[in-house]
């Protein structure tokens, strides 16, 4: 069996010593070569497969269990390298495979869905199944989609939607949804998504169906600028009746909120991505990189964010989706400017039904507010804390999510329900969650970007009612009291003072720059003179480089260049390019160093220190050469002392040479 497969060629040229359509078929597929063998187009293998019965076995190792006493072969290789063999396998052979007059190979594929019970399905073979329908819908597009119209897009559908909670038939069934044209068009779409959340809302919360639909409905958005029925999916998306079904599973019970509040942001950002620059750095692409999804435009087209022109519908828009998929026929009609106009008028209308739900979404804040006063229950190294809870930050992350959009209807609502200072309490009761601290700092960032009328109104109710400049100044004192205590703990005091730091210095500018109300009311503020010598020293600090800079003495130990015979500088002008930490060790350096040695003391050494040495350190800064010369130069070990350079008549690791440097590593600290 061996030598069968590695002389197919030679018994095909000379009649064969064999006759290759006696061979079994699991005899092949027993043979290491076959994968090879049938890529590169053998004829009598090609043949073989391509038999009536040989293709019936094949489908059956994709779509049927194996018997329990059934070889591990059958189990486990079989399946394989029939899907390796189907998705690389000749055009002849495919072709033969999509056409149902010469045989049966779609009919028992796709029977795959009925076969099982949605309960019972082989999740293995169900990824077996979906790569080879996958494999055959990218090579011969039109044959398929003509068999599966034929085959019942209905039951099709709801054969899909049944067996939701398998990942690969939920990747399947997204590629089919993801039409480009109306030839492509495979499912009915006037009712698409209310079948897709009434299969979600019987599923068990958190559960795979909920969140393979969720990637769907992502999918399906991040592909809206080539989507052929995109005006339909975001009318039935942005519909009240869909906001409001949403809303109500973040009330109903808590298992349901993440998966509730994960879809609904979902729709959020894409539908709103283009109103405000800011919104498309939180659009998302592709959710999945599975070979089963559609190419991401951003991999096809070679670009480093596909987000960059999520919200462009124009000509601009038509032409990368032409350049995009050039096989394909978009929809132009959701380019035109009446289309446009209208996709901005389902966003508002979005946006203004979540802003009516922001009532309830306070009365959960307020709910979260009185949990966080109870007993702490979570056991930490700083002590114990008190939770913040999934549903304070879904909620506070929509709030932060919307808010983004800009718009008036937003910024009003915030201001109406007062969301703005309960935010921020929830910010302060729990000093160690990063993301809701990310969620209120991009909340508070986006309310301070800008001068019109609401945001004015908005920063005034921070500063007033949330006082939020109070805190800060209260936050910085506790800081500073903290850094100067003696004795302190080795766990940091809160986790928020990064993102307090930001928001102070976007405050103080916003007082300086657009408001004088506003710098008038941080100024009277008392310990707010404080809070800006903090930021200013920080600011400060990190401007420095890193680790301190490199102190002047050892500026061109890595140098290559040739020095410059100038005279030692005096230590203050050594120090002056270098930073005060820098400093502050050359100066002190004996508090580091109970003993030095005495070969790496300051003015040890039995012989005198050349010149050439000390004028070294303090002519090349950062490492760089002399001024007077821009070439690298390069001194040969036999060449004149005059052309040496006193670094490396200082270098000296083992000690033989008499001649000391003026400063060591030794004089500073590890």
């Amino acid at each position: 069996m061996w030598m069968s497969l590695l002389h197919l060629a030679k018994m095909t040229c000379e009649g064969g010593l064999l006759n290759l359509q006696l061979l079994l078929l699991r005899g092949l597929l027993d043979e290491e070569e076959i994968i090879q063998e049938f890529k590169t187009g053998n004829p009598r293998l090609v043949a073989r497969l391509s038999e009536p019965d040989a293709i019936q076995a094949l489908m059956e190792f994709i779509t049927l269990e194996p018997r329990a006493d059934a070889p591990c072969n059958r189990c486990f290789r079989y399946p394989f390298l029939t899907v390796e063999l189907i998705t690389c396998g000749p055009p002849k052979f495919l072709e033969l495979l999509v056409n149902p007059k010469s045989c049966n190979a779609l009919e028992l594929l796709w029977g795959f869905l009925g076969s099982t019970a949605p309960g019972e399905v082989n999740s293995v073979l169900a990824g077996y199944f979906a790569r080879t329908a996958a494999a055959l819908l990218s090579k011969h597009q039109k044959e398929v989609l003509e068999y599966l119209r034929q085959r019942g897009p209905d039951q099709l559908l709801r054969e899909f939607l049944d067996r939701i909670h398998l990942r690969s038939l939920a990747e399947l069934f997204a590629r089919l949804l993801c039409a480009e044209g109306e030839a492509q068009v495979v499912f009915p779409t006037q009712n698409i998504v209310a079948q897709l959340l009434e299969k979600w809302q019987e599923c068990e919360a958190g559960g795979d169906a909920q969140e393979n639909i969720t990637l769907i409905i992502a999918e399906l958005l991040s592909q809206k600028d080539v989507l052929y029925w995109i005006e339909d999916l975001t009318h039935q998306l942005t519909s009240p009746a869909t906001v409001r079904f949403l809303i109500e599973h973040i009330f109903r019970r808590a298992g349901g909120v993440p998966p509730a509040m994960s879809l609904l942001t979902t729709v959020i950002v894409h539908t709103t991505a283009g109103i405000k620059d800011g919104m498309t750095e939180v659009c998302a692409s592709t959710p999945t990189l599975s070979p089963l999804s559609p190419p991401s435009p951003a991999l096809v087209a070679g670009e480093e964010d596909m987000t960059l022109d999520e919200g462009v519908v124009g000509e601009a828009s038509t032409a990368r989706a032409a350049t995009l998929s050039p096989p394909s026929t978009p929809n132009t009609t959701l380019r035109s400017t009446t289309s446009e106009e209208w996709m901005e008028r389902r966003r508002a209308a979005l946006l203004r039904e979540v802003a009516s739900h922001f009532p309830r979404l306070r009365e959960v804040l307020d709910a979260g507010l009185a949990q966080a006063a109870e007993d702490p229950s979570l056991a930490m190294p700083q002590g114990r804390i008190c939770p913040v809870g999934g549903t304070t930050l879904e909620v506070i992350s929509l709030i932060a999510t919307v808010a983004r959009s800009g718009l008036d209807v937003i910024l009003e609502a915030l201001l109406n329900h007062q969301l703005l200072p309960r935010c921020v309490e929830v910010f302060f009761r729990h000093p160690w969650s990063s993301l809701l601290h990310n969620s209120v700092k991009q909340l508070l960032l986006e309310v301070l970007s800008g001068t019109d009328h609401l945001r004015q109104e908005l920063i005034r109710q921070l500063l007033k009612e949330a006082r939020l400049a109070q805190r800060l100044a209260s936050e910085y004192a506790a800081e500073a009291a903290w850094k100067a205590a003696t004795v302190k703990p080795r766990h940091a005091r809160v986790g928020y003072m990064g993102h307090l730091f930001l928001i102070a210095c976007e405050l103080r500018d916003y007082g300086n720059t657009k408001s004088a109300e506003v710098g008038e009311l941080l100024s009277s503020t008392p310990g707010w003179s404080e809070v800006l010598g903090s930021i200013n020293d920080i600011q400060g600090l990190h401007r420095e480089q890193l680790g301190g800079g490199v102190p002047a003495s050892d500026r061109g130990l890595a140098s290559t260049k040739a020095p410059t015979a100038e005279p030692a500088a005096p230590p203050q002008e050594q120090f002056a390019a270098c930073p005060s930490w820098s400093q502050r060790v050359m100066t002190g350096r004996k508090t580091y160093l109970a003993e030095e040695p005495t070969d790496l003391q300051e003015n040890g050494g039995s012989g005198p220190q050349p010149a050439g040495a000390a004028a070294a350190g303090a002519s090349i800064p950062n490492g760089q050469g002399s001024q007077a010369s821009d070439e690298d130069f390069f001194v040969p070990p036999s060449a004149p002392p005059g052309l040496r350079s006193g670094l490396e008549d200082a270098f000296d690791p083992d000690g033989l040479s008499k001649v000391q440097s003026s400063s060591s590593w030794a004089s500073f600290p590890d």
